[in-house]
């Protein structure tokens, strides 16, 4: 599919690239990959000099801790662009895992120069989109330090849903929802039976309920103020390449 017809950047989510921005993507790319679920899209160590956006499916970026264990930092869902900083200071320090079957278009990773001075406004839009994952970032990691495990798993299901319904992929409170038990324990820094009695906990409480891939937000008001999540609010025109 050529970099004009791809129908994510129609989406009001997306900065609008002019002919000269999309013209530079364009010499860009190099290739579009399909990967199954499970796949391993990056690995840790020397950057090979690509960068990712990802078209279509569910991943996550995880961190390899010294004991073996995994953190994952973040879920990437379509549109994301995954390895550009990375890219840039010449190495890997996380891996990203596909969730789902994903569709890929990998990217031959430009210069900051190279950014600031041809296409400036590019420059511009990586900045918001970094600022951006910055600041859902730090209110995560602040939900994963000082509350429970109830509460950081609303959070996610919270932050995720929010996500999805931009792209109209939440109704009715309802929508995908790939990540297992596992998935959880990592993202939350839970054991997995914690897990299991924190899901039953916003079951029974009628919050909000997983099941077979999917999950439903049965209040989300009273599962926002349970968690303490405060909506993310109107978030800048990301950069997609």
């Amino acid at each position: 599919m050529a970099c004009e017809d791809c129908t994510l950047r129609r989406s009001h989510l997306f900065k609008p690239l002019d002919q000269n921005e999309l013209g530079y993507v364009s010499r860009l790319r190099d290739r579009q990959l399909v990967r199954p679920a499970g796949a391993r899209l990056l690995s840790t160590g020397p950057a090979g000099g690509f960068i990712y956006t990802l078209y279509s499916g569910w991943a996550f970026r995880s961190i390899r801790l010294a004991d073996g264990s995994r953190q994952i930092v973040e879920i990437l869902l379509p549109g994301d662009v995954f390895g550009l900083h990375v890219a840039l200071l010449g190495n890997w320090d996380y891996e990203v895992t596909a969730l789902t079957r994903t569709v890929l278009c990998r990217l031959r990773a430009p210069s900051l120069d190279d950014l600031c001075t041809q296409v400036p406004a590019l420059n511009r839009a990586l900045i918001h989109t970094l600022v951006d994952d910055k600041r859902r970032a730090d209110s995560r990691l602040a939900v994963l330090g000082r509350t429970l495990g109830p509460q950081r798993i609303a959070y996610l299901m919270l932050e995720l849903a929010e996500r999805l319904e931009e792209t109209g992929e939440l109704k009715d409170g309802c929508c995908a929802f790939p990540l297992r038990r596992r998935h959880l324990a990592d993202a939350t820094g839970l054991s997995g039976t914690h897990v299991n009695r924190s899901l039953g906990e916003l079951r029974e409480k009628r919050l909000a309920h997983l099941e077979d891939g999917r999950l439903t937000i049965l209040d989300r008001e009273r599962l926002a103020g349970f968690a303490g999540y405060t909506p993310l609010g109107r978030r800048v025109q990301r950069l997609i390449l």
